[in-house]
């Protein structure tokens, strides 16, 4: 019986192992090197070629441009005569738009052709095996009034690659044969230790005994390996120990977080990640099928001021009525989604028909528009406009049909709300409010429409909020608003995503971090050690000149290291690249601090905890509003075939203050553990501020202690609250 090509391996001596892999080793990076070179070499004559072609059919496009014009043939021949100081060119043509041939040029040892030049043109640059063929315009005044075609043989390409091929390999061998002594001699001073050693690595290998200690003597050196594996031993056992009880710890709080990554976590629906990925779906099965799909959209109408009137929480709990009332209405396999704030999305994809979505719009704008019953028995009146469009009939795409659906539910409000209306392809269709938006957006900030509000950030004890000693204060998160002369206050969830689509996000959020900074100067000087956080878009970390324009800014304001913080999102730090972990690195070089915002609601992976530089989590409200409140949650749909899911169903968020103070637990640990701080958004009653303290979570902001405040509200208020330097710095 033949034995494995391993065990033969290990039946050689140790220094002979090593001998015959450094060779091979050396062999392949050589060999790696010398191929590299060629195919450098190859990248540069391709280069080098396409651009002295390039440059020759200009100059040949704009000398010829007037014998075009006046179909001179005699002239266009004469200038392509002048190609025959260009050796390697094959054969040139001039084409009038017409399709006949003005001019042409072949040389006179040209071999067969390679490319057959046409008139009508083809690839602007093609490259084959025998040839290069380059397609021109021949512009005259912006206008194109023929067209330029060469062709180019590659012989002297080849000769110099073979002369790279040929160099490269002479100069491998060299290096190859000069290796020859050095690894052998540098296996014979490995190999003694080795060999004493092998026999316990095995075991260790094997049994993953991190308890076992090697026990050679002899030379110094070996004693020296002997000692080294010892403690290597010890540390491993050691930190296989105390990773195996943080993994467990680590992989439990993992799991919690994950189960939000599809679900929202005040409605129990779908959220806008699942449903791009399950409108994605029914479009594929539509088109692949030649079947029919729908989307709807819906908007509530009057949520905003029952969240102004009553409070966030009456408002989540308008939401969380609403997500029932469109499960129980619609059926188990319609895709249910809250795309944010008071918008909800419909995916219907098993062949709807015009009449069928007709009816399920008029039956959702019927039970949207009951009264609600509130838990403290106060009721609300809202509506819902819908909008709907149907892929293929009146949609080519996915992008398509979500804009139509969105032109048609603003249909609908500017109807006059509480109604429904059904996009149709062909009739008038006004600008949707995204398109509006976006118009408006340009220009906002030197308009003065944009502003900023700031949320104080406090140290938190049992009794604030509660009849207790008044909050300590030890710094604010600058928030921006946009009052629209004509839409009035948007919100940032809704504009801020245009900003960074467009770009606008830039200049704005420099802006921003600026008036920030301005303020903090002149609010430190009545408390020195008070702090800022400014919010970060991924945009503003896309280039290495918007990091230095965001560094100028803070030297500019010469705020001290730490009295700014930049809060991230967790989407923005799936990008674990050496370049993206460089710029943060020189974002904290430069004084700032970082925070991820809304922890543990983006993309819930632990990993980028051990990669960037982080100093503050921050818990989203999300998870503080379950404390001290139990509610069920609601039923989710099934994810459509190819639509993965996180969270498994309805069981992943079946559990209410218990899951609240599960993921804060986990998150205020997770903070301790990395050495970063831990503050608490949303905070909105004296039983979430109670349970966080008991938690370990001791900062935090929210409504209970104050909404965001102009910049003279914020002056004001520094000067009636206490502010606490030490917890600041």
């Amino acid at each position: 019986m033949r034995r494995p090509r391993f065990t033969q391996l290990r039946r050689r001596s140790i220094q002979r192992q090593i001998t015959t892999l450094g060779l091979a080793l050396t062999a392949l990076v050589l060999a790696g090197f010398a191929v590299g070179m060629v195919l450098h070499e190859a990248a540069n004559r391709r280069q080098s070629l396409e651009a002295s072609m390039t440059t020759e059919a200009e100059i040949i496009g704009r000398n010829s441009s007037a014998a075009v014009t006046f179909a001179n043939d005699e002239e266009a021949n004469e200038i392509l005569a002048s190609l025959a100081a260009s050796p390697d060119v094959q054969q040139a043509r001039i084409f009038l738009p017409d399709g006949r041939t003005l001019g042409s040029y072949t040389a006179e040892q040209a071999t067969a052709e390679c490319h057959v030049l046409r008139p009508e043109g083809g690839r602007a640059w093609d490259l084959r095996w025998c040839g290069a063929a380059l397609y021109r315009p021949i512009l005259l005044h912006g206008a194109v009034v023929g067209t330029v075609a060469m062709e180019v043989g590659l012989r002297s390409t080849y000769r110099a690659l073979a002369g790279t091929i040929v160099v490269s390999l002479a100069l491998a061998a060299l290096a190859f044969i000069l290796s020859v002594p050095l690894w052998r001699r540098v296996a014979a001073r490995v190999a003694e230790p080795l060999t004493r050693l092998v026999e316990l690595t095995e075991r260790v290998s094997h049994e993953q005994d991190f308890r076992l200690r090697a026990t050679a003597s002899g030379s110094r050196e070996v004693d020296a390996l002997a000692s080294g594996f010892n403690q290597m031993m010890s540390q491993l056992q050691q930190r296989d120990e105390r990773l195996n009880h943080e993994l467990h710890q680590r992989r439990q709080a993992e799991v919690r977080l994950n189960d939000l990554a599809y679900f929202d976590p005040v409605t129990g629906l779908h959220n806008r990640h699942y449903f791009l990925e399950r409108i994605d779906a029914a479009v594929d099965r539509a088109a692949r099928e030649q079947g029919r799909c729908a989307l709807i959209y819906i908007d509530l109408d009057g949520f905003k001021q029952v969240n102004d009137t009553l409070g966030h929480d009456r408002g989540d709990e308008l939401l969380k009525e609403v997500g029932r009332r469109l499960t129980d209405t619609l059926r188990r396999s319609d895709g249910v989604c809250r795309l944010g704030g008071d918008e909800f999305a419909i995916v219907i994809d098993d062949d709807s028909h015009i009449e069928q979505v007709e009816t399920v719009t008029a039956k959702l704008v019927e039970v949207l528009a009951a009264p609600y019953r509130l838990a403290d028995q106060r009721g609300a009146q809202v509506s819902a406009s819908i909008g709907a469009c149907l892929y293929p009939d009146h949609a080519d795409d996915r992008d398509s049909l979500m804009r139509h659906a969105d032109t048609a539910m603003y249909q609908a409000k500017e109807r006059g709300k509480n109604r429904y209306w059904l996009y149709h392809a062909g009739g008038t269709e006004p600008a949707s409010r995204r398109q509006q938006l976006e118009q408006a957006l340009d220009g906002a900030h030197e308009r003065g429409e944009l502003h900023l509000v700031y949320q104080p950030q406090v140290l938190m004890s049992p009794g604030h909020g509660a009849g207790g000693n008044a909050p300590v204060v030890f710094g604010f998160e600058a928030l921006l608003r946009w009052r629209h002369p004509v839409l009035g206050l948007i919100s940032p969830v809704e504009f801020i995503p245009l900003a960074e689509a467009s770009g606008t996000i830039e200049p704005i959020g420099e802006w921003v971090l600026r008036e920030a900074c301005a303020c903090l100067v002149q609010w430190r000087q009545i408390h020195p050690q008070l702090q800022m956080s400014v919010n970060l878009s991924a945009r503003q970390l896309a280039s290495d000149e918007a990091i230095d324009r965001l560094i100028g800014v803070l030297q500019a304001s010469q705020l001290p290291a730490s009295a700014v913080e930049l809060e991230l999102t967790e989407s923005l730090l799936v990008d674990r690249t050496e370049l993206m972990l460089g710029r943060l690195g020189r974002l904290r070089d430069a004084g700032f601090g970082l925070a991820i915002d809304d922890f543990g609601t983006g993309y819930s992976s632990l990993a980028y905890l051990d990669s960037f530089p982080i100093t503050t989590l921050k818990i989203d409200r999300a998870f503080v509003r379950n404390l001290g409140a139990p509610r069920a949650g609601l039923a989710s749909n099934p994810p459509p075939e190819g639509v993965k899911g996180l969270g498994g169903g309805p069981s992943s968020l079946e559990t209410g203050a218990a899951r609240g103070d599960a993921i804060a637990r986990a998150i205020v640990a997770i903070g301790a553990a990395i050495g970063a701080d831990v503050i608490a958004e949303g905070i909105e009653t004296p039983a979430q501020a109670q349970a966080l303290h008991k938690l370990g979570c001791r900062r935090g902001q929210g409504y209970l202690y104050a909404a965001p405040l102009g910049e003279s509200g914020a002056s004001d208020l520094l000067r009636t609250l206490p502010v606490d330097a030490e917890a600041a710095a």
